[in-house]
Formats: structure tokens, sequence, C-alpha cells
């Protein structure tokens, strides 16, 4: 998964011990309210134990830069997701924007997800960009939902359902769904294929006329 920026990879052990030091740092201030006291052993048991899946942003140049995340829900095909940049010096730099792409395109263009859902407090500004760019359906308000900085703050649930990607696929430029295979390879195997049924058939029936 590589967009024009960052892409997608595996998580190492040393990568889960690299998320237990942000979630530690404000980086989880803005995604979950409070720092998380997780070593990587722990993050890494509990997202094992849950069914949730990691991978890391990964710059061309080879930086780790942060991380994203996805889980089941209740019913097959939907899911929740999550995402963090761990260096706050690449805030606002389109590396979130485009992580969140990869991971659409991946649960919806190759897990068949029929449904993804995303929580944000209203403290995080950098998310909220995201998603008022990102066409998700806001669903509904958590009031008070997390306490930063001494006060609380509503959290907003929002979610993009199958048609609604790819409605917005049709008019983006984000990449959104991104194929793997190029199209020409696919019609290139349908067409050796239809043809290789076409001599098949026309060599049964030459036996059978010879018969």
């Amino acid at each position: 998964m590589r967009g024009d920026f960052v892409s997608l990879q595996r998580c190492t052990d040393e990568d889960y011990e690299r998320i237990a030091d942000w979630a530690l740092s404000s980086v989880s201030t803005y995604s979950s309210g409070s720092p998380q006291l997780l070593g990587g052993a722990d993050i890494r048991q509990a997202a094992r134990q849950g069914g949730m899946n990691y991978m890391m942003v990964v710059t061309h140049e080879g930086e780790r830069i942060g991380a994203v995340n996805w889980g089941p829900l209740a019913y097959q095909g939907s899911y929740t997701i999550g995402s963090a940049i761990g260096a706050s010096g690449l805030w606002s730099q389109g590396y979130g924007a485009e992580a969140n792409v990869l991971l659409l395109n991946h649960l919806f263009h190759a897990l068949n997800a029929h449904r993804v859902q995303l929580t944000l407090g209203m403290h995080n500004r950098h998310m909220v960009q995201i998603v008022m760019h990102g066409g998700f359906v806001v669903e509904g308000i958590l009031r008070d939902y997390f306490f930063v900085d001494g006060r609380h703050f509503d959290a907003v649930t929002c979610s993009l359902l199958r048609s609604e990607f790819y409605a917005l696929a049709e008019d983006s430029e984000l990449g959104l769904a991104a194929d793997t295979v190029p199209a020409e390879e696919k019609e290139a195997a349908r067409s050796m294929f239809a043809d290789h049924l076409e001599r098949r058939s026309a060599g049964y029936l030459l036996d059978l006329l010879e018969r």
C-alpha cells in the first residue's frame, strides 16, 4: 500500500515500542484524550485479543512516522479505524490524510468492507480536517467523551459506507479505489482465457465430427 508520500507497512516488535512511546506523548492526548501507560508488548497483546490490526506509516525515505489501525465491529464487513502521526512536526503536511486514504482503500477495495467507523474528539483539529474532506457522514455526538487539559470535550462518531466510498472515488483526486492489478492486465488475462476456451471448444467439436 503505497501513496505519493507514504506507504503502509507491517509492524515489527520495535514498531510496537514506537507506538507505546507515542502513547505517552501529546499524540495520545489528541487521539484518546490522555496518555496511555502501556508498553509495546502490552499493545501488541491487546491488539491480538481484540482483533485489532496495526500498520506503520512510512515515508518513501524509510522514516516510520506514525501508525494506522483497524478492527472488527459487531457485523462482518464493519470496521472501526484510527490513525496517528507520531512526530508533531509532521502534522498538517498531508501524511495522515494519505495514510487514511490508503487504509480506506485497503478496507473497501481489498477486504470488501461494507462500513467503516471513526470516532474523533472535538479537541483534535487535525482529524476534524481529515474527516471534513474525507466524505464521512456524521452519525452522532458523544457528549463530554474526552477529558483533555482539565475539561471535557465532545466526540463525534462518523462512518463511510461502501457505496459512498466508490461514489467519492469517482469524483476524487486522492487515489481512492486504486487498483493493485492494472486494468489492462486484467483484460489481457480474460482475453487469453477466452481464446483458450474458444480453441478448446473448436477442437472438441472437431473431435465429435471425426468420430
